[in-house]
């Protein structure tokens, strides 16, 4: 029972003595002074129940603050666990760093608080940096941004950091929660990435230099060896013995073949690498166009089978790609008529685009090697193929971030289906 509640029992009780000291002198009767003992005690009683209300509530409140603590002491230690945690005064003085953040920095708390975080500070970033973030976290917003720092040794590591402001019932800022989590290795990572990168595209630039010298050293040869073979062919006349003639084709067979060999190579070198200037290219007329460079009419049947859709691609590389796959279509052709049927759908991402044939399909076992470089899955001498042409049509489409791949069935013709994506590439 509290002190107050005591008081006015007191009081109550000093009460009823007056009254009844009032009876002996006025000689009140019995039932007045039963009245007053009853409305004394109904007083006392009703005193006790408020107070023992309120010590109820007391405890209920109790019960639900020390649930609070202990969720709040639960967030803390996972917080502490999973990051690396420190809290500064507003005017950016260190008051607290958990075992985390001196783990990672080699400091201990001591030589912490009552620092700032530039003794953490590193070269990496520049002025404008840190003004930027001051400008933020004190108008009362929080800054997130990745963060080097050295440890107590010099070494450099990577804090993916929030910094949250605080504030008191007036509105004012009066600390700064920072947590951040390691990216060390990341940013390690990356880096390696980006060094990898350079130095692929140094490889690149200098095979394509490579292929370029290669082709002009030796098509020179080629162009020598035709004009001998002509020469040759121009002093014998009409009077070349049959013979002769076989091997004099079978030269200009071979160097043809070579210098499409060359060709190849040079297109596959020049197949990635490059900056990609996107156009938006409605399929259907666009297949058309090429067809009409590779066929005569009539030599094959171009067939939609659905609405094709308009496209943002390179219109060069993107030409290569549809020649390529319509040239095999129409080289490797066993039927009267050569039938090249084009389709589409999508997903999320892609477009996914199909290119069939009603020639003579590829038998499983080949199908799996059908794109690498040099590969000659029909092995007909009398059809001109350097095995280059799929393989540059697989490095295009890959380096446009789409894919490719084949489906058929020995005797019932070819699907190729490569994809585009809907939100292309800028950089190939």
């Amino acid at each position: 029972m509290s002190e107050e509640t005591i008081k006015e029992v007191f009081d109550i009780i000093v009460n009823m003595e007056v009254v009844k000291a009032q009876k002996e002198l006025l000689q009140f009767d019995d039932a007045d002074a039963s009245a007053s003992i009853v409305d004394a005690l109904n007083i006392v009683t009703v005193a006790l129940e408020d107070k023992q209300s309120e010590i109820d509530n007391l405890k209920e409140t109790n019960s639900e603050l020390l649930l609070s603590l202990q969720e709040v002491s639960r967030y803390q230690s996972a917080l502490d666990i999973s990051s690396i945690v420190s809290i500064s005064d507003g005017n950016g003085i260190i008051t607290y760093v958990n075992d985390m953040f001196c783990e990672i920095s080699g400091y201990t708390k001591a030589e912490l608080i009552g620092q700032n975080h530039s003794i953490l500070k590193s070269d990496q970033h520049k002025r404008v940096f840190w003004d930027g973030m001051w400008q933020i976290i004190s108008q009362g917003n929080i800054w997130q941004n990745e963060i080097m720092n050295l440890n107590k040794e010099g070494i450099g590591y990577w804090v993916d950091t929030s910094i949250v402001p605080f504030f008191n019932s007036q509105g004012e800022i009066v600390s700064y929660l920072s947590m951040g989590h390691d990216i060390t290795k990341r940013k390690l990572q990356e880096e390696e990435a980006k060094e990898y990168h350079l130095q692929l595209e140094s490889i690149n630039k200098n095979l394509e230099y490579f292929a370029h010298t290669v082709s002009h050293d030796l098509k020179s040869p080629l162009n020598n060896a035709k004009g001998l073979v002509s020469i040759i062919e121009n002093s014998l006349g009409d009077e070349q013995p049959d013979e002769v003639r076989e091997y004099l084709g079978l030269l200009n067979q071979t160097n043809d073949k070579m210098r499409s060999l060359i060709d190849g190579i040079l297109q596959y070198s020049k197949a990635s690498g490059r900056e990609a200037k996107l156009e938006r290219i409605n399929l259907e007329p666009f297949i058309n166009e090429v067809a009409d460079t590779l066929t005569a009419k009539g030599d094959a049947k171009i067939v939609f089978k659905n609405e094709l859709p308009e496209i943002s691609y390179n219109n060069t590389v993107l030409k290569q790609v549809i020649s390529n796959l319509m040239s095999n279509a129409l080289k490797f052709n066993d039927k009267n008529q050569c039938v090249i049927e084009f389709s589409s759908t999508m997903d999320d991402h892609y477009y996914h685009i199909s290119i069939s044939d009603n020639g003579p399909g590829v038998a499983k076992e080949h199908q799996e090697n059908m794109f690498k470089l040099f590969n000659k899955v029909n092995q007909d001498k009398t059809k001109d193929s350097s095995g280059v042409g799929l393989a540059t049509v697989k490095k295009i489409i890959n380096e446009a971030g789409g894919n490719i791949w084949v489906d058929s069935t020995q005797g019932f013709g070819t699907k190729f289906t490569f994809t585009v994506r809907i939100k292309p590439k800028t950089q190939w």
